[in-house]
């Protein structure tokens, strides 16, 4: 339609112009006038077909841009999309596997290692690890009241492993918290696995120096319920902080036995716990007691943190 009115406008223009060229008429000053009525009808209109021409061609961009635009972002969302699910999948293969496992945390971000530090209920599997074992049924502490807690730790070959341990409900976020701050500082913690791996032998435990919880036993050479039993205790590389006391005939006990040469705290050597420690800063932070400051036997691995404490 506009094409053919600008057409007939414009033929229209040309006929007047050269009619009155051609009458000769005398009105000589209607013809410039009427002339110039004429041309800038012409040249408005023209204009205004430029115009269009110009907001047309400058659509087709805007448009093209905005069709790139959501397709980026459409691609955008399924790469993120795709990424998140691949980070979910390493995260869960990692969490299948057993503990004492090594871990290439050169190739895991920083919020992937993170969700490696974690406590749960305790899962059927582990519940079969244990029964009958670490737990027994009692009337003392009930499987609800524990959690299963997964971290990281250094091991003494400088490789961050996985580590197990199960605690109860009211201190497993602290454990947690302990521990990531452990491995962010690099703290050395040879080996961290449920007593299970030694048929539930404490002695044998500490004597492989492993980092354990909970253990329903009694207090060594007692009859009473160890602070372990109720999944309240931790014991931290009992071999280089053995657990002393004196027996009845005057003798000195070192639990391990193999502890012997780390009895005299006078002496420097590599993982000990003090009180100038990181571990000890930190659990005694988060609340927890030091078997070290004990009086009457000195525990230097054991950290608990009693009910209403």
């Amino acid at each position: 339609m506009i094409k053919k009115k600008i057409n007939l406008g414009f033929v229209t223009a040309t006929f007047m112009m050269a009619a009155v060229s051609l009458s000769g008429c005398a009105d000589s000053n209607m013809r410039p006038q009427k002339n110039t009525v004429v041309n800038q009808e012409e040249t408005e209109t023209q204009e205004q077909i430029l115009e269009e021409m110009t907001d047309s061609k400058e659509s087709v961009p805007e448009t093209k841009d905005l069709i790139e635009e959501t397709t980026i972002e459409q691609m955008t969302i399924e790469e993120t999309q795709s990424e998140y699910d691949a980070q979910e999948d390493k995260i869960l293969e990692i969490c299948e596997w057993e503990a004492y496992h090594i871990v290439d945390v050169e190739l895991l971000t920083d919020n992937e290692i993170d969700q490696l530090f974690y406590a749960v209920e305790i899962p059927p599997q582990v519940q079969q690890r244990i029964m009958g074992c670490s737990y027994i049924e009692n009337e003392d502490i009930a499987l609800e009241e524990l959690s299963y807690v997964r971290v990281l730790h250094i091991g003494f070959d400088g490789k961050a492993h996985i580590g197990e341990l199960i605690v109860n409900n009211a201190i497993s976020q602290d454990i947690v918290s302990i521990m990531k701050a452990l491995y962010d500082a690099q703290y050395p913690i040879e080996r961290m696995v449920l007593i299970e791996e030694y048929g539930g032998d404490d002695d044998k435990s500490m004597e492989a120096n492993n980092t354990s919880a909970f253990n329903y036993r009694l207090i060594s050479g007692t009859n009473k319920l160890s602070n372990h039993s109720f999944g309240r205790a931790i014991d931290i590389n009992p071999l280089y902080n053995p657990y002393v006391r004196t027996a009845s005939d005057g003798s000195i006990r070192c639990d391990p036995a193999g502890g012997a040469e780390y009895v005299d705290r006078t002496k420097d050597f590599l993982y000990k716990i003090d009180q100038n420690d990181l571990c000890y800063q930190l659990f005694i932070e988060h609340g927890f007691t030091w078997g070290g400051n004990w009086k009457t036997k000195k525990d230097y691995q054991h950290f608990e943190k009693v009910q209403n404490a």
